[in-house]
């Protein structure tokens, strides 16, 4: 009989034992290759914020939190700036303050206005004109399919936006006007264009005018007195290209004199990683306890089960068998619990991690921006194999050291 047989028989009769071991294994697999995912995940979560521009301006807030909510889509209703400081930034005139003083810059290369107004199918509608898609340095956004929007009730799509949802150029949509706490409203528009994808945030985003958007804040004027002084004709953030050595300038006009706030994206970004670099360190050295703990589990269960196993390798011994073959035998049932062990654990790998991170929101980078491949948990499958064969290990020396008469002497 060959160990592969004798293999296969010694599982069967061991059902339950096995089946208890198998459960065991697919267990750790799972739980080590999906807390690995998890940190590959977490580390690419500010991989996918949107591109462009050397700061930000936005309403007075941190930094980060400037940063996340205008290039992440992250965060509540953000407040609002006014159309009119966007306005001399963007022609370079002169900003008058209400002391009297002025100042002209003369710093900036480029501005985009951006501003959210609603929501539709848990992506987030903005304002914003021709210069968002037409950028500086090469980052223009280009068509896959229509044109930019040139009126109100309109709207381009991201890449993202029209994958998920099966849209294209000439579908009708109704979205959900945002207007921070304010009784929703809906809006429909047309869909006229579709974005190349960018995998960036740009793409988790839908796009139309800031005509668009004014009027439909205006509706609301309850609103609009409560969260500007400026009517309806705001904005909550500004991307800008600057010329070389320009954010001090830009600094020293927007946070000083002025209600906003500038921000440069590089150091924001910087400070970010630092403050989530501290947590994901944490969260590998648990992830690599849990690893080691799972394997050593499962190599003490195997290791157990084996041991037990020493009158029924005597006998063999008695029947003939040479030690080669026994040990071709212990190796082919641990291989096997642990491939079976594996290809559950892999199972549940796949189905729990979509769940998890439904669950964890924006915590993670969306799945059609930073897919994770089940191949990432291999080192979880390669160290599940490894222990089953190190079970065996232990049983083999045993067996080389075993007196057969001794152990057949209690039968």
């Amino acid at each position: 009989m060959t160990p592969l047989r004798l293999a296969l028989l010694s599982l069967t009769r061991h059902r339950f034992a096995t089946a208890i071991t198998v459960i065991a294994i697919g267990l750790s697999v799972a739980c080590g290759g999906i807390l690995l995912r998890l940190y590959e995940l977490s580390e690419s979560r500010f991989s996918a914020m949107g591109s462009g521009g050397d700061a930000m301006v936005g309403a007075k807030a941190g930094g980060i939190e400037i940063l996340l909510g205008g290039l992440n889509g992250e965060g509540s209703f953000p407040d609002f700036v006014p159309y009119k400081l966007f306005e001399s930034l963007r022609v370079e005139q002169a900003v008058r303050f209400e002391d009297g003083a002025s100042t002209k810059p003369s710093f900036i290369e480029s501005v985009i206005p951006l501003v959210y107004f609603g929501k539709f199918g848990g992506y987030r509608l903005a304002g914003t004109d021709g210069s968002f898609f037409h950028r500086p340095r090469s980052e223009s956004l280009t068509f896959a399919q229509g044109r930019l929007f040139e009126s109100s009730g309109e709207v381009v799509l991201g890449a993202a936006v029209a994958q998920s949802l099966g849209l294209k150029v000439g579908d009708t949509i109704t979205v959900q006007g945002w207007r921070d706490d304010s009784p929703p409203s809906n809006l429909t528009l047309t869909v006229v264009g579709v974005l190349h994808p960018t995998g960036t945030q740009w793409d988790r985003t839908l796009y139309s005018s800031l005509d668009q958007a004014w009027s439909f804040f205006a509706e609301s004027s309850a609103m609009i007195a409560r969260k500007s002084i400026w009517g309806p004709q705001v904005l909550h953030y500004f991307l800008v290209y600057l010329k070389p050595g320009g954010f001090d300038g830009l600094e020293t006009l927007v946070n000083r004199r002025t209600v906003a706030q500038a921000i440069r994206i590089s150091d924001q970004k910087d400070r970010l990683q630092e403050l989530s670099g501290a947590g994901r360190n944490v969260g590998l050295l648990v992830t690599s306890f849990v690893i080691a703990l799972g394997a050593l589990a499962v190599c003490a269960m195997l290791m157990t089960r084996f041991e037990g196993m020493s009158t029924q390798l005597a006998v063999l011994r008695a029947l003939g068998y040479h030690k080669s073959e026994i040990a071709r035998w212990l190796l082919w049932e641990g291989v096997l619990m642990g491939a079976m062990g594996l290809v559950l654990g892999a199972l549940l790998d796949l189905m729990a991690l979509p769940l998890l991170r439904s669950q964890l929101g924006s915590a993670l980078p969306p799945a059609e921006l930073v897919p994770s491949s089940l191949l990432i948990s291999a080192p979880i499958w390669l160290a599940a194999l490894l222990s089953t064969v190190a079970a065996v290990l232990i049983p083999l020396i045993r067996m080389g050291r075993q007196n057969t008469h001794d152990a057949l002497k209690g039968i």
